[in-house]
């Protein structure tokens, strides 16, 4: 699809588990920041388009999410290999 060029990962709504896909490639640093350009794929439609998103990496096990063209954050809390444990208001992790 042209119009997600230069998309490496994919985000899709109804799961925390593609979040663990750039938090786990890129490896930031605390207190390092990157922008990416994600594969969205919203449900039930899924009609994917591109979508800005910036992680932070803000502890050791913490990253904050950030939307670019949305007003939307959430503080992600990973386990040691980067799955997201608690997505605050839609996610928690059971075991």
């Amino acid at each position: 699809m042209p119009n997600l060029g230069g998309c490496i990962d994919v985000d899709i709504a109804a799961t925390p588990f593609t979040n663990t896909l750039p938090i786990r490639r890129l490896s930031l640093s605390e207190g390092c920041t990157t922008e990416l350009t994600m594969a969205y794929v919203p449900l039930p439609s899924l009609q994917m388009c591109p979508d800005g998103q910036r992680y932070t990496r803000i502890a050791d096990r913490r990253y904050l999410y950030e939307s670019a063209d949305r007003d939307f954050s959430a503080e992600l809390a990973v386990d040691e290999d980067g799955l997201v444990m608690d997505y605050p208001g839609l996610f928690r992790r059971l075991v």
